[in-house]
């Protein structure tokens, strides 16, 4: 059951809009430029965004598969970093966002149940299921904050999902 409502929920957060446009969708057919822009200096991109959601994905994917993942970064803000700013670098972050979330699928869709039940780890003592579940609403929090970036930029279409 509760692997039912996880996976619902995730589905909601990544690819499929219910009562807020998914994170997927929020990046659906962005080019470069749209992604970088920013409307004032201290705020983050869509691409800064889609680099941190990918980069806090990534690690909670390794540590449910059992990696002893450890951050490679000083503080939160490094998440918020880009490569060269050109298309095929924007492309490939969406394409790297894509793999770590379908990878993130698969495993809450395959694991036991009762991994959903157990502790993240010694010095975390949330379950996997709050875990995920925190993870999902990480992932609509920063899909809304695309959304609004996209919907200034004028880059937004309303047919796309709720707006």
């Amino acid at each position: 059951m509760i692997k039912e409502i996880l996976l619902q929920q995730y589905d909601r957060c990544y690819n499929e809009n219910g009562w807020f446009v998914a994170a997927r969708n929020a990046i659906e057919g962005l080019n470069v430029e749209q992604a970088a822009w920013k409307p004032v200096d201290d705020v983050n991109c869509i691409w800064e965004t889609l680099s941190h959601l990918t980069y806090y994905n990534h690690a909670y994917l390794q540590r449910f598969q059992g990696v002893a993942y450890e951050y490679d970064v000083s503080s939160n803000d490094e998440t918020f970093s880009t490569g060269e700013y050109d298309e095929s670098h924007w492309q490939a972050d969406v394409d790297r966002f894509d793999a770590v979330m379908k990878d993130w699928r698969e495993l809450i869709a395959t694991a036991d149940e009762s991994k959903f039940a157990e502790r993240v780890s010694d010095e975390n003592p949330a379950s996997w299921a709050e875990l995920i579940a925190n993870v999902n609403a990480h992932n609509a929090y920063h899909a809304g904050q695309i959304l609004l970036l996209r919907k200034m930029q004028g880059s937004w279409d309303r047919e796309k999902g709720v707006s």
